[in-house]
Parts: C-alpha cells; sequence; structure tokens
C-alpha cells in the first residue's frame, strides 16, 4: 500500500514533471517514459525508495526498433521502459556512470503542497544540468 505522501509526490510529479517531459516529445505514463529518435529511444522511469521518502530517476537508451532484453525477451519500442535495458547501459539522474548513485529526490519532510512542489523543480532543474549531456551520448 502507498503512503500518502508518495501519493501526494506522484500526483504532483505528475502534474509538474510529466507535462515537462511532454514538451521534450516524451510519451508514457507514470512511471515510464520514452522518446523516439531517428535511431534510438530515450527511456525515463521513475523509481521509489522502497523504504519510503525518496525517489530517483532512470535514464537508458535503447534501439528505437524491437528490443532484445538480456533475458531473451522481445519488447516493442512502444512498452519499452528502462528497466528493459541492461544496468550496465542505464545510469541515475545526476550521475555520470552505471555504478554512481545519481541524485534521489526526497520528499520525507515534506508537508504542503508547496514542499512536493519544490521537489518536482528540482526533477526538472537536474533534467536541466544532466538530461541534454545525456542524450548526446
Amino acid at each position: 500500500m502507498l503512503s500518502q505522501q508518495r501519493k501526494n509526490m506522484i500526483v504532483i510529479l505528475k502534474r509538474v514533471v510529466v507535462p515537462y517531459l511532454r514538451s521534450h516529445q516524451f510519451k508514457g505514463s507514470f512511471p515510464h517514459f520514452r522518446r523516439v529518435q531517428s535511431d534510438q529511444m530515450d527511456l525515463v522511469t521513475f523509481q521509489f525508495n522502497r523504504h519510503g521518502g525518496s525517489f530517483t530517476v532512470v535514464l537508458a537508451q535503447a534501439p528505437a526498433t524491437v528490443f532484445l532484453t538480456p533475458w531473451g525477451e522481445q519488447i516493442s519500442p512502444q512498452k519499452m521502459t528502462a528497466y528493459d535495458v541492461d544496468v550496465d547501459a542505464r545510469r541515475r539522474l545526476g550521475s555520470h556512470s552505471p555504478y554512481e548513485d545519481g541524485i534521489w529526490f526526497s520528499y520525507e519532510s515534506a508537508q504542503l503542497e508547496q514542499d512536493y512542489i519544490r521537489v518536482a523543480h528540482q526533477v526538472i532543474d537536474s533534467f536541466e544540468q544532466d538530461y541534454s549531456r545525456w542524450a548526446q551520448n
């Protein structure tokens, strides 16, 4: 069962961050988004901490064709998520490699709607600082 805090954070992410992703041509539904470029697909997945209070954003790239997972499953581009890509080929927002932790966005102390909105804007700011560099690789 999701905590009320997590539900609140998801509502704000959908209201604030999802429109930002859509403005950058991402499609999908929370927590998985994809953007097809000419020959590749950019993938974004929101991953919540199982202990609550924080989440991270997983980034990955894959060919923009039917994808064969490392375990042999074929996935169409419309169903692809960052979790389908080998762990060595994905990373978290704010990290430079798959083995760095990246940013965990904390909403643990959020009480008011403005607190959740502040966290959502931190996600957008991190995309602005990080994503264009990542998407060019």
